[in-house]
C-alpha cells in the first residue's frame, strides 16, 4: 500500500500487516484476531469485526481483549536489472561503480509490531437483542529497514538499496465498530450489521530526485542530487458491514456465518496531509490530499462439533476484492487524481503531485482448524491457511511485499470458570519467495507515475503470539 508515495516517500503499506501485517489473511488485510476463535461462525466478541450476526449467539455480557505481537522478517534483493539512471547521464553511471554499489545489494528488515483488539458485547439480558463496541485495526502495519554500511561520498546509501521506495513509515486503518444483531426466536437464525468510524493515518519516509530517477549526483557540477521526501496525512470515514448466523441442527453442533464488510468510505479514502521533500538544495512543503481505495470482504465459515462433544471441526474462506486498489495518489489539495494508463496526467490535469500504479489482484484466503477439548475446561487448538497474493509482480516493491501464503497455527485456550478464559497460541506465516526478473513497471511510466525500478528478490516470514482473555458476567 505505499505506493501512492513512493515517488515522493517511502510508504509502508503493509505490513504488517499481513499483514498486513502481523498478518493473517488474504491480500495484506492484516488482522487475525482470537486466531482459530475469530471466525465469521463463532458467536463471540470478535464477532464484532468477523460477521456481526453471530453476536446473535452469544449471551450475557463478555469483555474481550486480544493482542498479537509479532517479529516479521523481510528482505529484498536489487540487481542492475533494477537501476533507472536518468537518460541523459545512462551510460556514465552504468559505468560507475560507486553509484551501482549504492543502488544494489541487499536489504533487510526486522520489526516487532503489535495489533491490539478491545471489545465488548451484551445482550442487555434479552432474548432477542444482541451489540457490542471494538477498537481495532484491520489494515495497516509499519517498517523500518536496517543500516548498511556507508559508501564513502554516497551518503544516501546507508538507507539501503529499497530506499527509493521505502525507508521508514506506517499506514494505518483504526476502527471503532458498533455493531448490533437480532435474533430470530428459537429458529438459531441472526442477522447483523455494523458501523464503523474509521480513522486512517499514513506517514512515510523515502529517497527521491526531482526527476524520479535513482541517481545520485547532477551531472552539470557533481552536487548532490539525490533527497528524502516526508509525507504525513490524516482522515476519518466510515465503514460498515452486514451478516447472517445460523445454529443449524437441533442440538445446535453446526454454525454457518455469512459476512459482507465494505469498502472504507464505501469507496475513495481521502487524507488530508503535508509533504516535505529535500532534494539538493531545494526544500518543498505542499498540502496534499492521499488517495487511494481499500477493498470490501466477502467472509463465509463454518464449524461442526462432532458427537462426544470433543473434536470441533472448522472452516472459513474469505474473498478480498483487492481490484479496487488501482493506485495511491499525491494530489494538490482538493484535487482529484485522473491518470492515462501510460502514467500521464489525464487532460494535462497539473494538480497531481504523484501517481502510485498499483493494479492489485483479488485474493482469496482458505482456512481449516480443528479444537480438541481435553478436558470440558481446555482446549488444544491448530490450523492451517493459504492466502493469494495480491500484489503484482509488475508493481510490488520494499513498502508492498506480499506473495502466496501458508500459515501455521498451535495454541490452546482454558475456561477458568463461567467467567473467565485464556487463550494463546503461536502463528507462522510464511510467504514464497518472489523474483520480478523485469516486469516492474515504475520506471517504464510517464510523469507523475515515473519512480525507481522495483525489480528483484523479495522473500519475507512472519512469526506471532497471540492472547486474548474474555470475562462474562
Amino acid at each position: 500500500m505505499a505506493r501512492s508515495i513512493l515517488p515522493f516517500l517511502g510508504l509502508v503499506l503493509a505490513a504488517t500487516l499481513a499483514s498486513e501485517r502481523s498478518a493473517e489473511a488474504s491480500g495484506y488485510l492484516t488482522a487475525r484476531y482470537g486466531t482459530e476463535h475469530g471466525t465469521p461462525a463463532t458467536p463471540n466478541t470478535f464477532a464484532i469485526y468477523y460477521n456481526p450476526a453471530a453476536l446473535g449467539g452469544t449471551e450475557g455480557t463478555t469483555l474481550t481483549g486480544d493482542i498479537a505481537a509479532a517479529v516479521r522478517w523481510a528482505h529484498y534483493q536489487r540487481g542492475e536489472n533494477a537501476l533507472s539512471p536518468s537518460q541523459n547521464q545512462k551510460d556514465a553511471l552504468l559505468a560507475d561503480q560507486k553509484y551501482v554499489d549504492a543502488n544494489t545489494g541487499n536489504a533487510n528488515l526486522v520489526d516487532v509490531l503489535a495489533l491490539p483488539f478491545l471489545g465488548v458485547n451484551t445482550d442487555f439480558g434479552t432474548k432477542n437483542i444482541r451489540a457490542g463496541y471494538a477498537f481495532y485495526i484491520p489494515f495497516g502495519g509499519a517498517s523500518k529497514w536496517d543500516k548498511r554500511p556507508e559508501i564513502a561520498g554516497v551518503p544516501g546509501a546507508q538507507d539501503g538499496v529499497q530506499r527509493w521506495h521505502n525507508i521508514s513509515g506506517e499506514i494505518l486503518a483504526v476502527y471503532n465498530t458498533f455493531a448490533f444483531a437480532y435474533r430470530f426466536g428459537d429458529s438459531g437464525f441472526s442477522a447483523g450489521l455494523s458501523l464503523s468510524p474509521i480513522i486512517h493515518h499514513v506517514e512515510t519516509v523515502r529517497a527521491r530526485t526531482a526527476d524520479d530517477s535513482d541517481d545520485i549526483y547532477r551531472e552539470s557540477d557533481g552536487s548532490l542530487k539525490e533527497g528524502r521526501s516526508y509525507l504525513e496525512a490524516t482522515g476519518v470515514n466510515l465503514g460498515g458491514s452486514i451478516g447472517v448466523y445460523w445454529e443449524g441442527l437441533e442440538d445446535q453442533r453446526l454454525k454457518v456465518g455469512l459476512a459482507y464488510l465494505a469498502q472504507p468510505g464505501f469507496g475513495e479514502t481521502r487524507m488530508k496531509g503535508t509533504l516535505n521533500g529535500h532534494t539538493g538544495t531545494n526544500d518543498v512543503r505542499q498540502d496534499i490530499d492521499f488517495l487511494q481505495s481499500y477493498p470490501d470482504v466477502f467472509r463465509l465459515g463454518g464449524k461442526y462439533r462432532l458427537p462426544g462433544d470433543v473434536i470441533e471441526l472448522r472452516t472459513d474462506i474469505e474473498f478480498v476484492r483487492w481490484s479496487t486498489f488501482k493506485r495511491q495518489c499525491v494530489v494538490l489539495r482538493g484535487a482529484k487524481c485522473n491518470v492515462e494508463p501510460d502514467g500521464s496526467p489525464s487532460q494535462g490535469n497539473k494538480d497531481i503531485v504523484i501517481n502510485i500504479p498499483r493494479d492489485w489482484n483479488n485474493a482469496i484466503g482458505w482456512r481449516v482448524g480443528v479444537g480438541w477439548y481435553a478436558t470440558k475446561e481446555l482446549e488444544i487448538f491448530g490450523g492451517t491457511a493459504i492466502d493469494t497474493s495480491a500484489v503484482p509482480k509488475e508493481t510490488i516493491d520494499a513498502s508492498t511485499i506480499d506473495s502466496f501464503r501458508i500459515f501455521g497455527t498451535v495454541g490452546a485456550r482454558y475456561v477458568f470458570s463461567r467467567h473467565f478464559a485464556l487463550a494463546g497460541s503461536y502463528n507462522h506465516i510464511y510467504y514464497l519467495p518472489v523474483d520480478t526478473g523485469d516486469r516492474n513497471i515504475f520506471d517504464k511510466q510517464l510523469s507523475p507515475s515515473h519512480s525507481p525500478s522495483a525489480d528483484g528478490k523479495y522473500y519475507s516470514q512472519i512469526g506471532f503470539l497471540n492472547v486474548n482473555a474474555s470475562y462474562t458476567f
